[in-house]
């Protein structure tokens, strides 16, 4: 298997703002591996992964994204990298400080994510060891957090963002 490539930047689907976009496919309904780039919602996840086995999720609601995924019969692992840099050293904590593996055909949500934890602040800058995309970051990357992917066989993904209600 080929190392994984570049990521991608994924838009949040808004979820509390109706019946289309808040629908949770299962792998076995979808059929095929993809990745939700637009934030369409509904059942389609249009984007290949091709080499891509991770995605950036831009996250400006104050921690109010979070990433649904269904798999199907391959149990890839994942890394969210830390953005937070440490003081004035330029560095972050490990790479592996938030892993885990996903079950063989379920479905489920990482997240909510934290701004301040993992939000990337200097994604040109750091680099991070023992990561399963070994791709450096990019500009693009900097406010998403940046979640990572051992495989994209059989993995759907799609990220919400809650609309802030306000009284």
């Amino acid at each position: 298997m080929a190392p994984p490539g570049p990521r991608l930047l994924i838009q949040p689907a808004l979820f509390n703002t109706g019946p289309a976009a808040a629908v949770f496919p299962l792998y076995a309904t979808v059929g095929t591996a993809g990745v939700d780039a637009a934030g369409a919602g509904g059942i389609l996840f249009a984007t290949a992964w091709g080499a891509n086995y991770g995605v950036m999720i831009p996250n400006v609601s104050n921690g109010g994204v979070w990433l649904y995924y269904t798999c199907g019969a391959v149990t890839p692992s994942y890394q969210v990298l830390i953005g937070n840099v440490a003081g004035t050293s330029g560095q972050v904590p490990p790479a592996t400080a938030e892993a885990g593996t996903l079950v063989t055909s379920s479905s489920g949500w990482l997240g909510p994510f934290s701004p301040y934890t993992y939000n990337q602040e200097s994604p040109t800058t750091v680099t991070y060891s023992g990561a399963i995309n070994t791709q450096a970051l990019t500009a693009t990357a900097q406010g998403c957090v940046v979640i990572d992917f051992s495989s994209g066989a059989s993995l759907c993904v799609r990220a919400y963002q809650n609309v802030t209600v306000t009284p």
